[in-house]
């Protein structure tokens, strides 16, 4: 076959619809885009009417000449990351206007950090009904009039701290579809709230407060809330009040005593946790740290204990190594859990001296639920067996259990003697599934 005639030679790109093409070039940086304009004649001015706009590290010239010369009716999205070289604020707004008055749907903004002048919002852009999707990061919410975000869905911003309590709720008042929402606050310094009863997903990530003389107060009211995943610090007495009565899943990372920062303070009451878990015990689906279990164990131990009723997920992270729990702790654990159907544990270091020839008392919790359970363990510590055998014998339903053993050393004989003793004990399930992994 002759190679000339098996290669074709035809812009195959070029031959495709302005409207396919435009799509293709809007998910590039508006840099390549411009480009185009040197490839022919057809792609002299098809770059004008891209319905996305991505400026990364742009110099403002650059920015303001393609905004100029943009003919394109309407702009689906527009995005301007600018971290080191800030704008004018003037420059920033006149790009607002311009995608405000193309009626943006999908609006990135995100500004390099500046510790005297973060970037204000203009007043015309709260009145901006085409927007769908927002991320404002460094940006300075100073709301004088009212907000008609009436279509937005989706909002990720990025405040220093709680100060604009006031307008964050102003804001959310004039988003009546808003769905989902992630928060990044650097310091909550104050009474924050979040109200708002279209929002269904919650992200709230949160540093630790400079002032060890806060009383802060997180709320959050917000009655068809489903998921809520939050990071955030409490202490010297701040708390949550949170009213979410639909939640299903919650995550929550952790909420760190002040020695983790080398701040001195006094760890938050354990009234103010009791009233968080109180908040969220009706949830199917909860990821704790080790931190908030021994908070758990506390209460129930002074009678303050929080029943999970209909929770079927719990998930156990260990994020530090100073809180290892026992394995009693554990199976106390599980009696707040009564339809628990997964347990996820991870501890990743030894937490005990064992002596294999002492059987533990353990208790007989319910586990009559329990259908998936996956830990991670270290293989030099056997005092998992009898958890093991325990969970084997008690758990009918059980369906799989996952034992994944961490190595320290180059060293199997722990290992193959876990492996075993667990692959010869009695099962009351005739269907479970043990795997056993070397990790």
């Amino acid at each position: 076959m002759d190679c000339s005639q098996s290669y074709d030679h035809r812009d195959r790109l070029s031959a495709l619809p302005d409207s396919l093409i435009l799509t293709i070039l809007s998910l590039l940086e508006t840099r390549y885009i411009v480009w185009t304009a040197l490839l022919s004649k057809r792609w002299r001015d098809l770059w004008t009417t891209v319905p996305g706009l991505k400026f990364v590290e742009e110099d403002r010239n650059f920015i303001c000449g393609v905004v100029s010369k943009f003919r394109g009716a309407k702009i689906v999205s527009f995005y301007f990351e600018l971290l080191y070289e800030l704008p004018l604020a003037s420059d920033v707004d006149s790009w607002l206007l311009f995608a405000v008055e193309k009626q943006v749907e999908e609006l990135h903004i995100y500004l390099g950090s500046h510790p005297d002048t973060p970037y204000c919002l203009p007043q015309f852009f709260y009145s901006c009904s085409s927007i769908t999707k927002l991320l404002l990061i460094n940006c300075s919410l100073q709301i004088e009039g009212s907000v008609q975000l009436n279509q937005l869905e989706s909002l990720s911003i990025h405040l220093r701290d709680s100060s604009c309590d006031a307008a964050m709720n102003k804001l959310l008042l004039g988003a009546p579809r808003l769905e989902e929402m992630i928060l990044l606050i650097d310091e909550i310094n104050q009474n924050f709230s979040i109200r708002s009863t279209s929002l269904k997903n919650l992200i709230i990530d949160s540093h630790r407060p400079f002032s060890t003389e806060i009383r802060a107060v997180l709320r959050i009211c917000a009655p068809n809330l489903l998921t809520l995943r939050i990071r955030a610090a409490l202490v010297n007495g701040g708390s949550c009040l949170w009213d979410v009565p639909s939640l299903t899943e919650a995550c929550l990372r952790y909420f760190s005593d002040a020695d983790d920062y080398g701040i001195p303070g006094d760890f938050p009451p354990l009234e103010a946790f009791y009233q968080i878990f109180r908040s969220i015990c009706h949830v199917k689906k909860l990821t704790l740290p080790e931190l908030h279990i021994e908070l758990l164990l506390d209460m129930k131990k002074k009678d303050m204990v929080v029943q999970f009723a209909n929770a079927e997920f719990l998930r156990h992270e260990c994020v530090s190594t100073h809180d290892l729990l026992d394995l009693l702790d554990l199976l106390d654990l599980l009696e707040m859990f009564p339809k628990l159907k997964t347990l996820i544990f991870n501890q990743y270091q030894i937490f005990q001296d064992f002596n294999p020839d002492v059987e533990t008392p353990f208790p007989r919790p319910s586990v009559l639920h329990l259908k998936t359970v996956e830990i991670l363990w270290p293989a030099e510590d056997p005092s998992i067996i009898p958890f093991i055998e325990f969970l084997l014998q008690d758990a009918p339903l059980l369906h799989k259990l996952v034992f994944r053993l961490i190595k320290y050393r180059d060293n199997r004989k722990p290992f193959l003697m876990v492996e075993e003793k667990v692959r010869s004990m009695p099962r009351s399930s005739p269907t479970v599934e043990v795997i056993i992994i070397d990790g």
